[in-house]
């Protein structure tokens, strides 16, 4: 097994070598690089690692440079964005996609701003912000079903765009309407993966495990056919989908070797989001085995990967939220200006007729302003104040809690009374080392810093969490950080 995995990886390599020894023999036109980027690309996704595929497209982006072709560009950062978003790079694939829109902003075209929108959606989704995914993914149909219904490359755009859709309803709970996206993905082009999300819809909300088993036979068939074989993002997928199946039916080994199977295909492919998913699986099944060594097993795995992801996922967010801003600014001065012409023309006719009328009332307007500003400046003032005596406080807690010093939890207690009121609410039984812990965590402390800074094994902070978790009484899956800063929240 060994020996054919090293051959597969061997092979891959021999392909992506000849992918770019073949791209960059000859300069091509931009006919070319556009099937390259479109076609090429999609071929390749299955059989060159993330990083592979990213290094490619980057030649082809050098190439589009140089034939001056920015809807090159903008292709290929899309694309690269797409695979940076996959291995949980948030924050990279929006600064990627930030730049294919600033390519493609003269270019009338409604494939490729269809395609930024839609791995814009892609991104949102994955920073579990839905409402944000789900706008930007009802922005992509909209150019998707402009497109030629006779070109397959369109086509297919408009069967992911169906798809990802049925996967963001579906996390929002509206899961009829998932399975309405699914069934119309499926219609333009079925795939093993939309088919194993029918079955799992099959399974966990209609109860029909006769449909359920039906569909998932239509998958694996799939699965082995030429052109999804290789496709080991695909058949992790449907695993894991597999394996909930059989968690259902109280088939717990034939889950655990489902999610098990799931694992080792989503490391292959780096794709730490499905990862995440099984592990938490395992850890239910576990649990209900009652092997609680293994559960706790899985669930400290989960724990550690999901503190990477998160990791990554605030800078995002941060990332994010400027862009909407930025967008929000513009659009806000387009209006103003777009107003201002208009404006300007009426009151020019105005002004000659009652100029002395329109002078007082500037006047009055001046007056108004200054009165505003110096109230504004006052308000910022206080504020900047009360921030800094806040800020003051928030670092020394900061160095008292990396010192571990008992002076750290009275002093965050004075500076945040809300959040252990909060905390005893919930369990007043909470120790004294309960609430240290969860103020580390609420002050964002990585399971790493508390276990440095606490002088502690890695693996006691997760044992920690493990107890702290039923303490607080959530769930296998609710996340620590998430649930203390809900819990927490403060004005």
């Amino acid at each position: 097994m060994k020996t054919l995995k090293n051959f597969n990886r061997i092979i891959y390599c021999l392909i992506f070598t000849f992918c770019c020894s073949k791209l960059f023999a000859q300069n091509y036109n931009v006919q070319q690089i556009d099937t390259l980027l479109i076609k090429t690309n999609e071929e390749l996704r299955t059989r060159l690692s993330n990083k592979d595929l990213i290094i490619w497209n980057q030649k082809i982006i050098k190439s589009a440079i140089q034939n001056k072709y920015p809807k090159g560009e903008a292709w290929g950062y899309a694309n690269i964005a797409n695979r940076l978003w996959l291995i949980g790079e948030f924050k990279k694939a929006i600064e990627y996609l930030n730049y294919a829109e600033e390519k493609s902003k003269k270019i009338n075209d409604d494939f490729l701003t269809g395609k930024i929108i839609q791995e814009y959606s892609q991104v949102y989704n994955r920073m579990n912000l839905p409402k944000m995914a789900l706008d930007y993914n009802l922005k992509a149909m909209k150019y998707a079903l402009r497109l030629k219904k006779d070109n397959q490359d369109c086509r297919f755009f408009l069967r992911y765009v169906y798809s990802t859709r049925s996967v963001y309803f579906d996390g929002i709970k509206q899961h009829d309407s998932s399975l309405v996206y699914l069934h119309k993905a499926m219609k333009i082009d079925p795939n093993p993966l939309d088919i194993a999300h029918i079955a799992r819809h099959y399974t966990i909300y209609k109860w029909n495990l006769d449909s359920a088993n039906s569909y998932f036979k239509k998958a694996f068939d799939l699965l082995d056919t030429k052109r999804f074989k290789h496709n080991k993002y695909q058949r992790a997928v449907t695993l894991y989908d597999y394996g909930i199946f059989m968690q259902v039916q109280k088939k717990n080994n034939e889950a655990i070797d489902a999610f098990t199977q799931s694992v080792k295909l989503a490391k292959e492919v780096d794709r730490p989001q499905l990862v995440l998913n099984d592990y938490r699986s395992l850890a239910s099944v576990y649990k209900a085995l009652k092997r609680t060594d293994k559960e706790v097993e899985y669930l400290n795995k989960a724990s550690s990967l999901n503190d990477s992801i998160d990791d990554n996922l605030s800078s995002a967010i941060t990332l994010s939220f400027n862009k909407i801003t930025e967008e929000d600014e513009e659009e806000k001065m387009k209006a103003k200006n777009q107003a201002a012409l208009w404006y300007g023309g009426i009151s020019l006719v105005i002004v000659t007729v009652l100029s002395l009328y329109f002078y007082q009332q500037i006047k009055r307007k001046k007056k108004k302003l200054v009165e505003s500003k110096q109230i504004i400046l006052q308000q910022e003032e206080e504020t900047k104040i009360l921030k800094r005596k806040l800020s003051e406080n928030h670092e020394q807690i900061i160095q008292l809690a990396k010192k571990n010093s008992v002076g750290f939890l009275s002093l965050f207690q004075k500076t945040y009374p809300e959040v252990c009121q909060q905390l005893l609410k919930i369990n007043p039984r909470l120790s004294h080392s309960d609430l240290s812990f969860c103020a580390m965590i609420w002050l964002g402390f990585s399971s790493k810093e508390i276990a440095q800074y606490s002088s502690m094994e890695h693996r006691s902070v997760q044992t920690k969490k493990y107890r702290l978790r039923k303490k607080l009484y959530l769930d296998a899956e609710s996340d620590l950080y998430q649930s203390i800063k809900s819990i927490a929240e403060t004005e």
